[in-house]
């Protein structure tokens, strides 16, 4: 027994591991990455998927290193990008790299989409891997539209405002789904820091969490198999994806580096002027969402939702759940006609859309006239106009004189602040000494002018400042006024409110059918059924917040307490009995110094005549009425631009070349379009004249086509043209080196 237990082989001991094997498993982890058995072995055909990956690795890369110098704010956002461009080293390719890239990894997910539906690699059981990639596709997108608002350029912004827009018709969540992304009711610092977040953090997060999900389930099911071959042959080419589907993965790699480089080389990511609200702007968003801005030309009106929202939710829904839809368990192109005929038709469709949405729109072949520049006035454009004076007031001295210019804000810490409204001080103030005072000022109140604004720019000024006097009524003294407690609205009633700012849509009978054609979804006030679908509360936010495309918020122009005074007067429309006033009568809101007013010019010593003065108030009543809600206290309706793409500038020199008096007392009168309502009835013929005079005013001249008829406004812009030259010679003289005996 000794001596068989000795003749037994000793067990020869397991090699110990080495120390990089103990401690992070590499040989094990070797073979789950690089070993991967590939039937039908390597083929360039499979890189795609390693190419996308790189792709987006790129992007976060470039992204991290543009984040340490970019700004997220309204302020900072644009020289933040500016400086990333012009003084940063590489910051421009850098940030080339990562625009472009983001266009290439559409292009590349969409070839790797259409590749994966011609092979079948849909079908059981890789349904959930599709689905995923599906949604990594608009995830990607979404990083595109939220990085497009970032640089907070022109194009940028107003591309952006248009994109939330599209997003607000979305039914029932559409509002306060633009709520959330915008952080309230304008674009501002709230709407950039929360692109940021969502592009920086938000989606990169999903995007790194959905690909894990996609590759795992793609290891798990292995690649789908190629049609032409059989399982005989895909056997015995099987190799491991180390080394030479790797090298294939390289090459891809390597290519699209340098041809995406050399791209980012002569052609830098463009960066366009700051974005100003108050500029118009004609925006286009980036090529790959054309076909959706060319679809919604298609349907206008009430049909805009099918363009905004049916369509892209049925053809989101019909590509997420394709795998339970097409059961053909068939692999080979020929014998699924149905799934390749609507792939075919589908990508012509899409890439059609968007090529002659390219082609057919200027802006996008030749991006620079978006940028819209002042046009070069042929003949003298109008005198306020030429100076933006609105904008001087408002940046230089409306935080002392206040928008109405009685600097009753700041009476009682300076008892001195003259009221331009005043009569009395209009007449005990001479063009020159106005002038003078913004020059030279009047320490240590009053600072000096003279070295931060031009010599047209002070001039304008001080005949701005005589417009304050229009229709002051009798000379009185001026007296310590205190300021009104609580927003305007509060010194009004809720009819004057609801002429303001609700009878140009609703009617004066509540029922709104003057606007229903254009606004099919516009309430009756009148309807009880209407009444009793809407709680208190509901009305209360919608008239506070806004409400769909052309319910704008009123929370900057009345209290709470207005607004429930308001909620009982639409409450008093039910019986059909209580019917607005229509006479004009002009509601108490300090004049805007940004809304052209029509006004005397400077220095007329008795004031206008009582008829001319009543006429411009009944004109200015009518505006605020009427016009005011849709086209703007400046005349410009951006508010409403995204929602009606054709409503008119006033502030347009072709716009106001290109229509006649007659034909803007028609249009007025009788209205024109979907969208204009007519006013006979409301407005008479001789108001009717007066408001095109009104409306006159915010272009930067007055066609010469047809002469004013009597008692119209334009004389006193003449007078003010007259006055203006006079001061300029003044000014001129005043400046003049004094003469050598």
């Amino acid at each position: 027994m000794d001596n068989e237990h000795e003749q037994q082989p000793a067990v020869e001991p397991k090699p110990q591991p080495g120390f990089w094997e103990s401690r992070t498993g590499w040989s094990r982890l070797k073979q789950l990455l690089l070993l991967e058995p590939l039937p039908g072995g390597s083929r360039w055909t499979a890189a795609f998927g390693s190419l996308l990956l790189f792709a987006f690795t790129l992007q976060v890369i470039t992204g991290i290193l543009l984040t340490t110098c970019y700004a997220p704010s309204v302020e900072t956002a644009w020289p933040s990008v500016k400086y990333i461009q012009e003084e940063v080293p590489l910051g421009g390719f850098i940030r080339a790299l990562h625009h472009w890239g983001s266009s290439a990894m559409v292009i590349l997910l969409l070839f790797h989409l259409i590749q994966v539906f011609v092979w079948g690699a849909y079908k059981k059981p890789r349904e959930f891997t599709w689905m995923v990639g599906v949604l990594l596709l608009f995830c990607v997108l979404g990083l595109s539209f939220t990085g497009y608002l970032l640089p907070w350029d022109q194009k940028a912004y107003w591309a952006t405002k248009v994109g939330l827009g599209i997003a607000s018709t979305t039914p029932v969540i559409g509002d306060s789904i633009r709520s959330l992304l915008q952080g309230g009711p304008q674009m501002g610092n709230l709407t950039l820091t929360r692109f940021f977040t969502i592009h920086a953090f938000i989606l990169p997060g999903l995007i790194i969490f959905l690909i894990v999900v996609h590759l795992y389930l793609f290891r798990l099911h292995g690649i789908t198999p190629s049609w032409w071959e059989s399982g005989a042959q895909l056997e015995a080419k099987q190799e491991p994806f180390w080394p030479r589907q790797a090298w294939k993965d390289g090459v891809f790699a390597l290519v699209f580096l340098l041809g995406l480089g050399v791209w980012c080389y002569y052609q830098p990511a463009p960066l366009e002027a700051q974005a100003d609200p108050s500029q118009p702007y004609e925006a286009r968003p980036e090529w790959y969402f054309m076909f959706l801005f060319q679809l919604l030309r298609y349907f206008e009106g009430p049909y805009e939702i099918v363009g905004t929202f049916v369509l892209p939710t049925l053809f989101f829904l019909l590509l997420l759940f394709w795998p339970f839809l097409d059961r053909n368990p068939q692999l080979k192109p020929r014998k699924r006609p149905l799934a390749l005929g609507l792939l075919s038709g589908g990508t012509i469709g899409l890439i059609g859309l968007t090529i002659y949405a390219i082609a057919t729109d200027v802006r996008m072949r030749e991006p620079a006239i978006a940028v819209v520049q002042p046009p070069v006035p042929t003949e003298p454009a109008g005198l306020l106009q030429r100076a933006d004076v609105a904008k001087l007031y408002n940046a230089n001295c409306a935080a002392c004189h206040g928008v109405d210019g009685s600097g009753s804000q700041i009476r009682q810490g300076m008892p001195t602040i003259p009221d331009f409204t005043s009569l009395t001080w209009q007449m005990s103030q001479t063009d020159l000494e106005i002038t003078h005072r913004i020059q030279d000022g009047n320490e240590p109140l009053m600072p000096a002018y003279r070295n931060k604004l031009g010599e047209r720019q002070i001039l304008a000024l001080s005949i701005y400042t005589r417009a304050f006097a229009v229709g002051s009524g009798e000379a009185l003294p001026p007296k310590p006024v205190p300021p009104p407690p609580g927003p305007v609205t509060a010194q009004m009633s809720p009819v004057q409110i609801y002429r303001a700012y609700c009878l140009a849509c609703h009617d004066a009978d509540g029922r709104g059918n003057t606007v229903r054609k254009a606004m099919p979804d516009m309430s009756d006030f009148t309807d009880p059924k209407w009444q009793a679908s809407r709680k208190d509360e509901e009305l209360l936010h919608s008239i506070l917040e806004g409400k769909g495309k052309f319910m704008l918020p009123m929370k900057d122009k009345m209290g709470k307490a207005d607004a429930e005074k308001m909620v009982a007067y639409v409450r008093a429309f039910q019986e059909g009995k209580q019917v607005v006033k229509l006479e004009p009568q002009p509601p108490v809101v300090p004049p805007a110094p940004e809304q052209p007013a029509i006004i005397p010019g400077p220095k007329t010593p008795s004031g206008p005549s009582p008829e001319t003065a009543a006429r411009m108030r009944v004109a200015a009543s009518l505006y605020r009425q009427y016009c005011l809600i849709c086209h703007g206290a400046d005349g410009r309706g951006l508010e409403l631009k995204a929602s009606m793409p054709t409503i008119q500038d006033f502030t347009s020199r072709t716009w106001q070349e290109g229509v006649g008096n007659p034909q803007l007392a028609v249009s007025i009168l009788d209205g024109k379009g979907t969208l204009m309502p007519a006013f006979r009835g409301r407005v008479g013929e001789e108001q009717a004249q007066d408001l095109v005079a009104y409306v006159r005013a915010f272009g930067p001249f007055r066609p010469a086509t047809s002469e004013p008829p009597p008692g119209d406004f334009e004389k006193r812009f003449r007078e003010l043209q007259d006055q203006w030259r006079e001061l300029q010679r003044q000014l001129q003289e005043l400046s003049a080196p004094p003469r050598k005996p």
